[in-house]
């Protein structure tokens, strides 16, 4: 799947281009419509449809996973904490069982629960893990996205096409629209 933006000055215009991609069949997985940072959006302009389906939907910046890098840590931070954490019980759990030492019973904690409390170090250690490994890693499109963060609080809207791999924008159409600019964001 490809991602690309396509930066336009007004809503209608990424209304009729969305009208000439289903005029020419292009086959689109996805469709969202990003409002202006600045806008005050009306009720009645949440969804734009057509009586036979449903064209995008208009969402916020802030909201959508590849503008903004925060979400998109998160999301990595709890995938990481579903396997981590539980290993990190075991791997504490099995580090008491194999030293026998006596670490909590010296604090003062019954010595029955020192390999319990072992396991829970080795969770806490898992989560701890899970977080600074989500918060690690950068994303490789970062201008790209500070520019399209910029272009929103301008004014501009923005149209996030996800197109299968092996489909190419369709230059010819994007050339008839007046589409301010065209930003690849990702190919998976």
């Amino acid at each position: 799947m490809s991602k690309c933006v396509i930066v336009f000055k007004g809503k209608q215009l990424a209304k009729e281009l969305i009208l000439k991609l289903r005029e020419a069949q292009t086959p689109i997985l996805d469709c969202n419509l990003i409002e202006p940072l600045n806008n005050k959006i009306e009720s009645e302009d949440i969804n734009i449809e057509t009586s036979e389906e449903l064209f995008f939907n208009q969402l916020n910046f802030n909201n959508i996973k590849i503008l903004n890098p925060n979400l998109a840590q998160k999301e990595r931070q709890k995938a990481l904490a579903t396997w981590l954490i539980p290993f990190g019980f075991i791997a504490g759990l099995s580090f008491s069982l194999m030293t026998d030492l006596k670490t909590f019973a010296e604090m003062g904690f019954p010595p029955q629960f020192e390999k319990l409390l072992g396991g829970l170090v080795g969770m806490v250690s898992g989560w701890l893990g899970s977080f600074f490994s989500a918060g690690g890693i950068n994303q490789e499109n970062d201008e790209d996205i500070r520019a399209l963060r910029k272009k929103s609080k301008e004014g501009f809207w923005l149209l996030i096409l996800d197109l299968p791999l092996e489909v190419e924008l369709p230059w010819a159409i994007l050339k008839e629209t007046n589409c301010q600019e065209i930003i690849t964001l990702e190919k998976e």
